[in-house]
Parts: C-alpha cells; sequence; structure tokens
C-alpha cells in the first residue's frame, strides 16, 4: 500500500493554480515515459503564463535540471499569500505524439520516502514557439478501465502499470474522448517576463 502523503498535495496546489482543473483530477496511478531516456525541448524552457479565456491565472517556470528533465514550479497571480507547486517534468514519444509527465513535489510520505501517490500526464501540442497546449489525460478514459490498482497488484506495478497505460495511449492517441481541457501556455519576455520574475522573487530564494 502506498503511502499517504503528510505534506502538501500537489493535487490541491495545482487546484488553486489552475482551476479550470477543478473537479478534473483523474490523475495516472503512475507515470508515463522514463525520464532517464528523455530529452528536454529547450524552448520550453522559461516563464509561462497560464491563460484561460484570454486572462493570465498564474505562472509556470521550466527551469532545466538536467538534459533530461525540468524542474516546474507553479505560481499563482495574485497578491494574497502565495503557494507554490513544485513538479519534476520530462518528455517522452507515445503513438508519434509528445507527452509530459508531471511529478508532484515537495510531500514526505510516512516511511519517510518520497514517492507520490499520482502524476499528470499531458499530451503537448505546441501551436507556436510561443503557446502550447498541454491536455491531460484522463485516467476514467474508458480505456483504461480494468487497469488494477496498486493494493490489489502483486509485482513491479510501477513497470508494468507503466507499460499497460503506454500502450493505452498509443492505440487511441488521436481519440479525444481520452483527454480533459487544454492547459495553455503562454510564453512571457520583456515587461511581463519581469513582473512574473518579480513575483517569484518574493517568495523563493533564488540566491
Amino acid at each position: 500500500m502506498t503511502p499517504k502523503v503528510r505534506s502538501f498535495s500537489g493535487a490541491a496546489l495545482m487546484l488553486v493554480i489552475i482551476p479550470i482543473f477543478a473537479g478534473l483530477l483523474a490523475c495516472m496511478p503512475v507515470p508515463v515515459g522514463d525520464p532517464e531516456r528523455s530529452r528536454i525541448d529547450l524552448e520550453m524552457n522559461g516563464v509561462w503564463a497560464v491563460t484561460e479565456d484570454g486572462e493570465d491565472m498564474g505562472y509556470y517556470l521550466f527551469r532545466p535540471y538536467d538534459k533530461r528533465t525540468w524542474l516546474v514550479i507553479g505560481l499563482e497571480q495574485n497578491d494574497a499569500a502565495q503557494k507554490v507547486s513544485i513538479y519534476k517534468a520530462w518528455l517522452t514519444k507515445l503513438g508519434g505524439e509528445r507527452f509530459m509527465t508531471w511529478e508532484p513535489a515537495g510531500g514526505i510520505n510516512e516511511d519517510g520516502g518520497f514517492v507520490p501517490e499520482f502524476w499528470f500526464v499531458f499530451r503537448v501540442d505546441k501551436s507556436s514557439l510561443r503557446q502550447v497546449e498541454l491536455l491531460m489525460l484522463d485516467y476514467e478514459y474508458e480505456g483504461f478501465e480494468g487497469i488494477p490498482d496498486r493494493d490489489d497488484y502483486e509485482g513491479n506495478y510501477v513497470r508494468d502499470i507503466r507499460r499497460k497505460i503506454e500502450r493505452v495511449i498509443k492505440k487511441n492517441v488521436d481519440d479525444a474522448e481520452m483527454y480533459g481541457d487544454a492547459l495553455v501556455l503562454r510564453k512571457l519576455g520583456g515587461d511581463e517576463l519581469a513582473e512574473a520574475s518579480d513575483r517569484f522573487e518574493k517568495v523563493i530564494d533564488f540566491e
């Protein structure tokens, strides 16, 4: 049985930053892709605004952790008490499309470990150098039915179930029903980047 997370929940923080996902926590029970075999897309580096109906709801900083993964830091856009979400993120290609896995960071399990209970997985649709749409995989999709729960599984759950999920994704990659709403990211530059950077620096010591 997976130990419960005592510290803050990445899902709760994600909901604070991205209200459009309220009620849509169909998270993956295992990560998709192998971060050790991934490569970051340099064009994703930087600060992106989360937009909904033309309004910026918050920011995500994609900071390369190494050649394979990002440290993604999320921040609300408001002047009240700020909450930060942190993820490890990486890319993988399935069915001819690119997918990005976000692994919540910051939680501490009862056994002292740091493995989360869920992952967010998105299909990456890059409409331009400055705009990206992330389509969240919906684990309630019918193709994922019948996948065993962690508590009921004997064997290497992460390895075996990841393979099952990846097969479903490859087979149904073009089925719109497999995805939730799009998370629209707009890359910042100039004065907007400076303003967003100031907001990050108010809550995070980068020195």
